[in-house]
């Protein structure tokens, strides 16, 4: 028979191993639930955004049947995405890596680095749109990217799901008059307007950056962009189908307590992305 010690000893077993059971299904429901609710939150945002793009070409159409140059005119050739992203010089094994996985040029993608020094200074409180002034007269004159559909203002230390990027400019995001960030509310402000938050990527159709788009939508990109939480499960592979999570902009992976390379994070990342993603349908 066996002894007191033995049957205690025995059901310290049983609860530990109880325990770690519990931990595991609780840990296993709850990324579940972070990837069904990220989905779920940006496949609402991305339908209200394409039934806008509908809505923008049903009212434009007796438009471009009355004038054919209206038509010819709006028609984009060239690529469907131009990044401009912010480097610091020093960031050569960074800027080498970026090239050949997010930011890879081809028909539908350019891209061009902006170096700074070591330390950006930040304006404490923007005024509203005081940004996208700023935007227009930098770009203003530079020719190689303005024949693009749309322009991503993003930092080297983000990493950008650019396959759902591509496939949301072409099928969901309307074509012109159009803006996508994560807004912010300016103190400045006795109105409380909405504006874009520069620290974070901010996704313009070209028309305004060349300061043609009289009339345009900005759009809180929301869940689209990651937060550190999300962006920490992701790194750490915590999310079960990594390529078909709904996401444009991973936080800033600085941020993360990771202790790999940033430049090893990044590969990881892109590896899991090309290898898992699915095109999702809206």
């Amino acid at each position: 028979m066996m002894g007191w010690f033995d049957k205690f000893t025995l059901c310290c077993v049983v609860i530990v191993i109880v325990s770690l059971s519990v931990i595991l299904i609780s840990m296993v429901q709850l990324q579940q639930r972070l990837e069904n609710d990220i989905n779920r939150t940006n496949s609402e945002l991305l339908q209200k955004i394409r039934a806008l793009r509908l809505g923008i070409e049903s009212s434009s159409l007796h438009v471009r049947k009355a004038n054919p140059a209206y038509t010819f005119a709006s028609r984009n050739d060239g690529p469907l995405l131009a990044m401009v992203i912010r480097s610091a010089k020093q960031s050569y094994a960074l800027r080498r890596t970026i090239r050949h996985t997010w930011a890879q040029t081809d028909h539908r993608v350019v891209h061009r680095f902006e170096l700074h020094g070591p330390h950006i200074r930040k304006k404490s409180n923007p005024e509203p749109l005081e940004w996208l002034q700023r935007l227009q007269h930098h770009h203003y004159a530079n020719t190689t990217i303005t024949n693009a559909r749309y322009l991503l203002f993003v930092s080297e230390t983000v990493f950008v799901n650019t396959p759902l990027v591509l496939e949301t400019i072409e099928r969901i995001l309307p074509r012109d008059g159009f803006i996508l960030c994560k807004q912010t509310i300016s103190v400045n402000s006795s109105t409380q307007i909405g504006t874009c938050d520069a620290s974070h990527p901010i996704l313009v159709s070209m028309d305004i950056v060349r300061g043609s788009g009289e009339k345009y939508t900005v759009y809180d990109g929301r869940r689209l962009y990651l937060n550190h939480r999300e962006t920490e499960a992701l790194v750490r592979h915590q999310i079960d189908e990594e390529g078909q999570l709904t996401y444009f902009f991973t936080a800033s992976l600085l941020q993360l307590n990771a202790k790999m390379p940033l430049t090893q994070q990044i590969k990881q990342l892109w590896l899991s992305l090309i290898g898992n993603y699915t095109p999702v349908e809206y």
